[in-house]
């Protein structure tokens, strides 16, 4: 049962040993009811997801991480699928799975567990009904994508959402239409679609055109709204590229090699991009660039200098060396001097900041591709005290973690830390790190580490790291929803926390509207219904809590942020505000319920209900799985929104604003009335948590 179509991205990689390399799939997944519009509104999405600045630079992180080591084969048949960039995939779920920008919210699928693919598949090898969507992110900034019916031409948006939407043209009998490029010019009315984004081998191009525009009229069934719909989500891909069948015989040549000889054997071909015998680069995510290393024997000047510059910074005045940095093989020496020193002075900070030579803001400390010591990078955070938000490490081959332990007890406001790329600092060391010195994380929104972006899991606990904070969502006959945190601030988590339950809270307004009108005898207005029954699907899909908790929002970052921009926004159904959503970590599935809890009940359909709770579990008290519920509730603590926020406040967290907690407290009003969990109630909710997720071989 379904319209099951798959997702395939592809980019240019190597193999282990090649030295060219060419275009593979790095992701494939499924999806068990896509087609129509809603096939073109989320490749629309991802388009947008992907072009997202910090996006981008993680999807190129995935390539160049697989970059000569794409596995060919499997070396064990019992292996889990292939998944070799587990970013990119991560996207395609978000893309293809949710959308809350949307209203009613769009939410699809069931887990990620269960709709990967791998990577190595042929695109016919999937349950298919509906065709295969394709995308090229080689540059994820300036992809190209097509549609196919599985070992053809690639299709255009306009051609295959046509095939679901067919244009009925109705013309007066005895009149005689212009031409279809004339009567397009006049009207200013076409889908939108570059007229260079024709299918390649496409034998009724012309009939394709004619009938895309607007001939007037309204169709009583409502056919002009669907036909405006249409012609909106086509348009929403009209700058993006057409995908050259060159492109897949090179990744697939098996299915499409045939498709490729009867384009040309048509004269339709249009040569592709292909990937040339130049070599790619290397495979290392950022670009290193190291201070010289110092010469054998030094110079009498350098020994000069190098003693010039000690006694200057020992001494507070760094002004006789500022005429030395403007001469290159002089700023080399002096780098080295203050790299060397065991402790940087307040002067050495400065005098250092002036050798890097690089403009940034007071708050923001970017030494990526710098390769300082330890010492060095600590005097510089020491230098920048609590006016530092951002330190980007990326790169460093000499940090530690024991060294990474003193610069964030240095950075008591530190809100970024990026450390990718740093072999020193393992994920194992990170995950160690977070649980024994959980304290140090607490001003953190942003751990730029590979820790933090394996592949997901959402249907097994094979969570690394101990949460911080764990959402759990309960409704009845349904596998239960788990997303697990390793870190979090207070203000993002409230932010998330808005995101999630907003569309709760919508459609528990418009279910009061609505017997409100049936108790008045009165019609429901269609929009209304629809949002209402929205929420059947709302927690059908571990999506929606990906969506919620791992992405932020550029320009809404607090909850009274969200509310004000929410409010002169229209609903989004082609993601074409995705590209301001960055995805901040690939979250995992924990089963152990430490530190804070999300307690979610979606009420009934119609019935209104639910309830919800923060809560926290005692970690020395005994597990849920005990059969016994004597003393139910001493095992966890229950907290209203207000309690949780102080309860942060006496952790040692920043405090959210307390205009974020009323707006967030209103949303929660809306949602669930008075219902809340008690402690012996959120225990009890656990209790068949634990219960129905080993029913699910999720326990």
């Amino acid at each position: 049962m379904g319209q099951r179509h798959q997702i395939f991205i592809v980019a240019r990689v190597r193999s282990k040993g090649e030295k060219t390399g060419h275009r593979r799939c790095v992701a494939a997944y499924h999806h068990q009811w896509c087609y129509g519009r809603t096939a073109l509104q989320c490749l629309s999405r991802f388009v947008k997801l992907a072009s997202q600045p910090d996006n981008a630079a993680s999807i190129r992180r995935d390539l160049a991480n697989v970059d000569g080591n794409y596995v060919e084969e499997s070396a064990d048949e019992e292996e889990r699928e292939y998944v070799p960039c587990p970013f990119i995939v991560y996207l395609v779920q978000l893309a293809w799975n949710v959308n809350l920008d949307d209203v009613p919210v769009y939410v699809a699928g069931v887990s990620f567990d269960n709709a990967v693919l791998d990577a190595r598949m042929y695109t016919g090898d999937g349950d298919n009904n509906d065709g295969i969507t394709i995308v090229d992110v080689t540059d994820p900034t300036n992809p190209t994508y097509c549609f196919n019916d599985i070992g053809g031409p690639p299709l255009t948006a306009r051609t295959y959402v046509r095939k679901y939407y067919p244009r009925k043209i109705r013309r007066p009998a005895a009149t005689t239409p212009p031409a279809s490029d004339d009567r397009a010019e006049e009207d200013g009315d076409t889908d939108g679609e570059d007229e260079g984004n024709e299918d390649e081998g496409n034998e009724d191009e012309g009939n394709e055109d004619e009938g895309d525009e607007d001939e007037g009229g309204e169709d009583s069934d409502g056919g002009d709204a669907t036909e405006r719909m249409v012609r909106k989500t086509i348009s929403a891909l009209k700058d993006v590229p057409l995908m050259s069948v060159d492109a897949l015989v090179e990744a697939w040549p098996g299915e499409y090699t045939r498709a490729r000889k009867k384009v040309i054997a048509a004269g339709t071909h249009v040569p592709g991009t292909l990937s040339t015998d130049e070599p790619l680069p290397e495979t290392a995510a950022a670009s290193i660039t190291s201070p010289p290393a110092q010469p054998t024997v030094e110079t009498l000047a350098d020994i000069s200098l190098r003693q010039a510059v000690v006694h200057a910074v020992n001494e507070g005045d760094i002004e006789p060396i500022r005429e030395s940095l403007s001469t290159t093989d002089q700023r080399e020496v002096i780098l080295n001097v203050l790299n060397d020193m065991s402790q940087l002075p307040p002067a050495g900070a400065k005098l250092l900041n002036l050798a890097i030579g690089r403009e940034q803001p007071a708050d923001v400390l970017d030494l990526s591709g710098i390769e300082l010591s330890p010492s060095a990078i600590l005097g510089l955070v020491t230098a920048a005290s609590s006016t530092l938000l951002k330190l980007d490490l990326t790169g460093n081959k000499r940090v530690t973690i024991l060294d990474l332990t003193d610069i964030l007890s240095a950075a008591s406001n530190m809100r970024q830390l990026i450390i990718f790329d740093c072999p020193l600092i393992s994920d194992e060391d990170i995950y160690s790190l977070l649980s024994s010195s959980p304290k140090l994380f607490y001003t953190l929104e942003f751990i730029g580490h590979s820790a933090f972006f394996r592949r997901v899991h959402d249907s097994v606990p094979l969570c690394p790291y101990t949460p911080a904070f764990t959402v759990v969502v309960q409704e009845p006959m349904r596998q239960p929803l788990i997303t697990s945190l390793p870190y979090f601030t207070p203000s993002r988590l409230l932010r998330s926390i808005y995101t999630l339950l907003k569309p709760v809270a919508d459609t528990a307004a418009a279910s009061a509207a609505l017997r409100r009108l049936d108790e008045q005898g009165r019609k429901a207005n269609p929009n209304l219904a629809g949002l209402a029954f929205s929420g059947i699907q709302m927690f059908s899909s571990t999506a929606v809590l990906h969506a919620a908790f791992t992405t932020w929002y550029d320009g809404a970052d607090s909850v009274t942020d969200a509310v004000s921009i929410a409010e002169g926004q229209e609903p989004d159904p082609c993601g074409l505000r995705a590209n301001t959503q960055r995805i901040t970590l690939l979250p995992q599935m924990s089963t152990s319920l430490d530190g804070w809890l999300l307690l979610v009940q979606p009420g009934m359909f119609g019935m209104g209900g639910g309830s919800l709770s923060i809560s926290c579990k005692h970690r020395e008290e005994a597990s849920v799985d005990a059969e016994s519920t004597e003393n139910a509730g001493q095992g966890f603590k229950a907290f209203s929104l207000s309690g949780f926020v102080e309860a942060m406040k006496e952790e040692g967290r920043p405090a959210p604003s307390v205009e974020d907690v009323a707006a967030l407290e209103s949303v929660i009003e809306t949602a669930f009335g008075q219902n809340r969990f008690d402690s012996a109630g959120a225990l009890q909710l656990l209790k068949e948590v634990a219960m129905r997720s080993r029913m699910y071989g999720s326990f």
